[in-house]
């Protein structure tokens, strides 16, 4: 008798916490351990060594076989409300390429606003945002190319941003963890540029004193240099400056630096997005040979249209990117994406909101049968104190995924053990290298995994495992011993 009529559960089987439905759920696995032994003697062992109470983890290890019924093979508080960080992230990526397929690409556009008479625009150059999360520096050159191309040359007049993609749009920066200059807290914008992050390149010089400069360079963009030369060793670099707004558009460096690093540079995001992308795009049109003579401003994209940007990448591309590298920003601008295209009021143009991507989430999860009570989302990216899931809740996520045409790629946009991504410095020693692709989180009191594991056995297993609470960021060891068990026990 298959088990899903003796638990008359409609062909699923929930996970029974008694000693008699465990033992009964072992017996076919090879599965010794009691109902209130749940976690793997070697992950109790890694928790107990870092200090980490049990009552602060949830773990489930479950597989994944389509002929016999779904028996966790390790699990406590499965079912458990927590935070989860950046495995949020598989929620979000996942509901979008349900909703708007692998292949969908995103697509800016540029307006004339005025005579173009020869090579010289006489009047405005609108841009109109599209949401796509990565138009980086190389991006934007080869399309400010092919208005050269074109026959453009100078443009008098201003860039005119079209922002009106999205609403809510708010600062353009989080101060989540009290550093908002961090490009992991770069807030979504329709029209995101380079995620509105430049690397700051300190340089000594022989006659003393040091210079800054940007890469990529921001046109009109002031320098406030407030950086202290600390003779000696090298002990000062660039990473340790704070790097701020003085201005709306001047950057300021603060901090001390030693000459004797030579040249070092650090990452930083600066200014609000609009001077950002009207910095960007002009120094990326003069590095064409283009002259610009204006300035910017916020508006309508109307007008001539006059070239478009079709990113080169695919959702899968992105996906791929959010998931494997943990971005943020690029997985806040899909859940705006995804409230975008799906969302349509009357009598009212279509709009991009947070809680229309949210909507837009739990629809597709309903849809699909996945049903999460506890579920919280806030913007989809983990960085949160706020959203909440259970192991159980991503488990089930996961199992669908791998019965759905997505599954290679959402799969394949995880990082992989010991070889790429947030894992590859991971169990790089160790047969299980190779053999699982697991999406990490962590943010201060959380710190997450969860992926998949194909077993020695050959059985493939959808795995999760989070800590909240003290010692949470000290739990990396217990992770790693529970993918190796699942590995090995599978």
């Amino acid at each position: 008798m298959r088990l899903s009529k003796l638990f008359k559960t409609n062909g699923r089987v929930p996970f029974v916490n008694s000693l008699f439905a465990y033992t009964f759920f072992a017996l076919g696995l090879g599965f010794t351990q009691t109902a209130t032994a749940q976690i793997p003697p070697s992950v109790a062992k890694a928790l107990a060594q870092q200090g980490i109470s049990t009552a602060n983890v949830s773990l489930i290890a479950q597989p994944l076989k389509s002929d016999v019924a779904l028996v966790p093979i390790a699990a406590h508080q499965i079912n458990k409300s927590m935070n989860p960080a950046s495995v949020m992230k598989l929620v979000t990526s996942y509901a979008a390429l349900s909703v708007l397929g692998p292949d969908y690409r995103w697509r800016t556009s540029a307006y004339l606003q005025g005579d173009l008479v020869g090579d010289v625009l006489i009047g405005n150059m609108a841009i109109k945002g599209g949401g796509d999360p990565k138009i980086v520096i190389e991006d934007l050159m080869e399309w400010l190319a092919s208005w050269r191309r074109a026959g453009l040359r100078e443009i008098r007049g201003d860039l005119v941003i079209d922002e009106s993609l999205y609403a809510e749009l708010g600062a353009s920066m989080e101060s989540f963890d009290g550093d908002p200059g961090q490009p992991y807290n770069v807030r979504p914008h329709p029209l995101m540029m380079n995620f509105k992050a430049t690397k700051f390149v300190v340089t000594p010089q022989q006659q003393g004193g040091l210079t800054i400069t940007l890469d990529p360079p921001l046109a009109d963009i002031a320098i406030d240099n407030q950086i202290t030369s600390v003779a000696g060793i090298c002990r000062y670099r660039a990473a340790g400056l704070t790097i701020s707004d003085a201005g709306p558009t001047t950057i300021r460096l603060a901090g001390r630096y030693s000459p004797s690093c030579g040249e070092t540079s650090s990452f930083a995001a600066a200014l609000d997005h609009r001077p950002f992308i009207f910095g960007l795009v002009k120094a990326a049109w003069l590095a064409n040979g283009g002259e610009w003579k204006g300035g910017w401003r916020v508006g309508k994209a109307q007008g001539r249209d006059w070239s478009q940007w079709r990113s080169p990448r695919t959702l899968s591309d992105v996906v791929r990117d959010i998931n494997k590298f943990s971005n943020n920003v690029m997985t806040r601008q899909l859940l705006m994406q995804t409230g975008y295209e799906n969302f349509k009021q009357a009598a009212a143009a279509k709009v991009g909101t947070v809680a229309n991507g949210r909507d837009m989430v739990r629809a597709t999860l309903l849809a699909r049968g996945l049903n999460f009570p506890e579920l919280v989302i806030e913007n989809g990216s983990g960085l949160s104190r706020i959203e909440r899931v259970s192991v159980n809740s991503l488990v089930q996520l996961l199992s669908d995924a791998s019965r759905s045409k997505l599954f290679e790629i959402f799969r394949d946009s995880m990082p992989v053990v010991g070889v790429d991504g947030t894992m590859r410095k991971r169990l790089t020693d160790k047969p299980i290298a190779g053999n699982a692709w697991i999406k990490t989180g962590s943010i201060e009191g959380v710190s997450s995994i969860a992926g998949y594991v194909l077993a020695k056995s050959g059985t493939l297993y959808a795995v999760s495992f989070i800590v909240n609470g003290a010692g949470a960021l000290d739990s990396s060891p217990a992770q790693d011993q529970f993918l190796l068990w699942v590995f090995e026990q599978g």
